[in-house]
C-alpha cells in the first residue's frame, strides 16, 4: 500500500474547532468508512500492518481510542479456506475437495498471523485487510466491521459473512513479535491517515477540514 491516493473534493469550509463537535456515533461511522476505503485501496494485498496503522491513526484524528490486536484467522469460503497464524491450526472445517492455504510469511509472528483494530469505547472491531483472503476463499472484498467488546476479546470470535463465508478470529495476546514492524509503519503513515480520514468525512457528509 504505497501511499493512499484518494480523490479530493474542491469544497472548502470553515475549520471547526474540534472533531468532537461530532457525536461518538458519528465519529465511529466515519472510522468505519475509513476502514472500507483502506480495504478498497488494499485490493487484497497481505498488508495488515499498513492498513491497521493507517486506521489507528485515523481513529486518533477522530478522537476514538483504538488498539491493534494480534489474531490468528481461519477463513472458510465457498471456494477454499485460508489460515493466517499457527494458533488456528486444525480449526477450519475443509469441505470435500477443499484445501487450506497458509500464510506465506509467518516469520514476524509467534502464533498470530494477522492484525485487526479494536475500538473499546465504540465496541467495534475493524479488519480493513480481510480481503487478503478473498482470492482463495470467495470472501467479499470489503472491510469487516463488527460489534465486539473488550470482554469478547478473551476468546474466539466467530462471524458468518454473506455468501457462505465463515471467519474465526483467535486473539493471541502473547504474540508481541509484530510490534517493532508495526510501530515503524505507524510512524510513517500520518499523511495517509489524514487523506483517508478527510475522504471518509466527505463521503459521510461532513466537512473534510474537521481534521
Amino acid at each position: 500500500m504505497k501511499g493512499l491516493k484518494l480523490a479530493r473534493s474542491s469544497r472548502r469550509g470553515s475549520k471547526a474547532a474540534d472533531i468532537r463537535t461530532l457525536s461518538k456515533v458519528q465519529r465511529a461511522e466515519i472510522l468505519g468508512r475509513a476502514a472500507r476505503l483502506i480495504a478498497e485501496v488494499n485490493a487484497g494485498s497481505a498488508q495488515c500492518f499498513e492498513g491497521v496503522a493507517i486506521l489507528e491513526r485515523s481513529a486518533n484524528l477522530l478522537a476514538i481510542k483504538a488498539n491493534p490486536v494480534a489474531v490468528a484467522l481461519a477463513a472458510q469460503g465457498p471456494i477454499g479456506s485460508r489460515a493466517l497464524g499457527d494458533a488456528v491450526d486444525g480449526v477450519i472445517p475443509v469441505f470435500d475437495g477443499g484445501t487450506v492455504m497458509r500464510s506465506a510469511d509467518l516469520t514476524r509472528w509467534a502464533g498470530a498471523g494477522h492484525l485487526v483494530l479494536h475500538a473499546p469505547q465504540a465496541g467495534l472491531l475493524f479488519d480493513p485487510t480481510l480481503n487478503q483472503v478473498s482470492a482463495g476463499t470467495g470472501f467479499p472484498t470489503g472491510a469487516l466491521i463488527m460489534p465486539v467488546t473488550a470482554a469478547d476479546l478473551v476468546s474466539d470470535l466467530q462471524f458468518e459473512i454473506s455468501g457462505g463465508c465463515l471467519a474465526l478470529y483467535r486473539p493471541v495476546p502473547s504474540d508481541r513479535t509484530w510490534t517493532t514492524a508495526y510501530n515503524a509503519e505507524y510512524a510513517r503513515r500520518g499523511a495517509d491517515a489524514m487523506a483517508v480520514t478527510r475522504r471518509a468525512l466527505e463521503l459521510e457528509g461532513f466537512d473534510e477540514n474537521l481534521v
